[in-house]
């Protein structure tokens, strides 16, 4: 017996669709609006990127429906579809929003999603239906020649939903950026191979810690999520001024400017020697970077946990740095080797008897003239009220968004000087010059961090960081109590 269409069932007098085009049809029967491209199912899914650049060029209001269209057909729990779109075209409109989160001020259009607020709340599935509504559209905005970008990074919630009119029974689930693409992404990113995250009838592997405490990772976690943050996410590879700002002056004061002829000498290109610098744990690379460039009388070396960071990080240095792996269990470092040793900002990252093993290994490895630099955050700064005052107001939580020296790359535990002078002793080396910076954070840094406050909470957040920042001009303040702490440390 013939298979009945279901296309058929309680459709009478429908028109049979065109060949490769749907047909336009009533919007109230959920069906699309013209004509869409054919596109195969894994060639979309494969194929989507999320877009970060949008052409200023409008998108046909034809053509946004066809996207929410596609968000209408998507799952939602108990089949309610409780959820309400408003695609923002209107200029006006999207700078205000933009006011409330900059990444609402790329794209043309901005689709807010919301959901019932008292709907199915239950294992928050309420959320997930508009989840389901959100992939749905951005597929389709892929097979339609547009991109997306999804948005959870709103700023004020409630903000938006009275921007756009939804009424309080209408929660912001999340903003969907649509637009033509200015930049599209020729590879995706890379993915945990499945081996690693699938799982038949029990879970079998060790899951990636949530936790912000060093104690709770083991070293070969960490390793996979450093990879995967440092290999995949864009705005973890970005430099922060503060940051460079505060490294810079460290080296002016701790590591002047050497001539070879006053450091171990290795390795150098056309039969030259050159002291080597080691830069140690340098996830992203950012500062390995800068000092590979302002430090060029030096070979450089990096030391990471795996091969493809260590590469990464290597190929930012010009010229390119060589590459050391670390493992806790079998370290592979040179004995009385380096004339330089960098570790900025990454003790905080380890379990205390990590960062005892590493400390020793590099001591082990510094030449008898060697100096080693230690950069940490202070524990005693503004960093852990920032961070208390930070959660206190409910925004983004969890490992990603620890504010640490940016970019954030795993556990972090901002540290005491004394914890650092006894790991140097601890490892047979002693402190030969401190020196500290930030004891209120910089202009560029509240600028940063407040650019998706209201009008209000950024003007009094400025105002009271600017009065703050005499403390850095007042003797032995920062060097107390600055963010930024540098140990120089040389063999005892």
């Amino acid at each position: 017996m013939q298979a009945e269409d279901p296309r058929a069932a309680g459709n009478e007098g429908i028109p049979e669709e065109p060949s490769g085009t749907r047909a336009q049809a009533d919007t109230d029967e959920g069906r699309p609006v013209g004509p869409t491209p054919a596109c195969d199912f894994w060639d979309a899914i494969y194929q989507r990127r999320s877009i970060r650049r949008f052409k200023p060029d409008p998108v046909p209001r034809e053509l946004v429906e066809q996207v929410l269209h596609a968000g209408i057909w998507a799952p939602s729990s108990c089949n309610y579809q409780m959820w309400d779109f408003v695609a923002v075209d209107d200029p006006a409109i999207n700078q205000r929003l933009a006011a409330l989160s900059s990444q609402m001020g790329n794209a043309p259009v901005n689709i807010i999603i919301s959901y019932g607020r008292d709907f199915s709340e239950e294992a928050w599935a309420n959320i997930q239906s508009a989840s389901a509504a959100i992939e749905n559209m951005s597929l389709a905005a892929h097979v339609l020649g547009l991109g997306t970008f999804w948005i959870t990074q709103t700023g004020d919630r409630e903000r938006v939903r009275e921007t756009v009119g939804l009424p309080e029974d209408r929660l912001v689930i999340a903003v969907l950026a649509l637009g033509y693409p200015k930049l599209v992404p020729r590879k995706g990113p890379k993915r945990r191979p499945l081996r690693e995250v699938a799982h038949w009838n029990h879970y079998a592997g060790r899951a990636i810690p949530s936790s912000v405490r060093p104690q709770d990772w083991a070293p070969d976690l960490l390793r996979t999520y450093q990879r995967a943050r440092v290999l995949n996410g864009l705005r973890h590879n970005k430099p922060r001024a503060w940051e460079q700002s505060a490294l810079g002056e460290a080296l002016a004061r701790l590591l002047p400017e050497q001539t070879p002829s006053e450091a171990t000498p290795g390795a150098g290109s056309g039969g030259a020697t050159r002291p080597v610098w080691l830069d140690v744990l340098p996830c992203t690379g950012i500062l390995t970077e800068r000092l590979a460039r302002e430090r060029q009388s030096h070979a450089f070396e990096v030391l990471e946990r795996s091969p493809e960071v260590a590469e990464f990080c290597a190929a930012r240095a010009i010229p390119r740095a060589q590459v050391r792996l670390w493992d806790p269990d079998q370290p592979q470092l040179p004995s009385g080797r380096y004339a330089r040793i960098t570790c900025l900002y990454r003790l905080e990252n380890l379990a205390e008897a990590e960062r005892t093993a590493l400390l020793t290994r590099l001591g082990e490895a510094l030449a008898p003239d060697g100096e080693l630099l230690l950069g940490f955050v202070n524990a005693r700064s503004f960093h852990n009220p920032m961070e208390w005052l930070r959660s206190r107001r409910g925004g983004p939580r969890g490992v990603e968004y620890v504010l640490s020296p940016d970019p954030n790359i795993g556990p972090f535990e901002a540290l005491r000087s004394g914890q650092i002078e006894s790991l140097a002793r601890a490892a047979g080396l002693r402190v030969v010059g401190a020196f500290g910076a930030q004891a209120a954070p910089p202009r560029e840094e509240l600028e940063f961090r407040t650019r998706n406050f209201g009008p209000r909470a950024r003007v009094l957040a400025r105002g009271i960081a600017a009065a703050l920042r005499v403390l850095d001009f007042v003797p032995g303040v920062p060097g107390r109590w600055g963010r930024f702490q540098y140990r120089l440390l040389r063999k005892a």
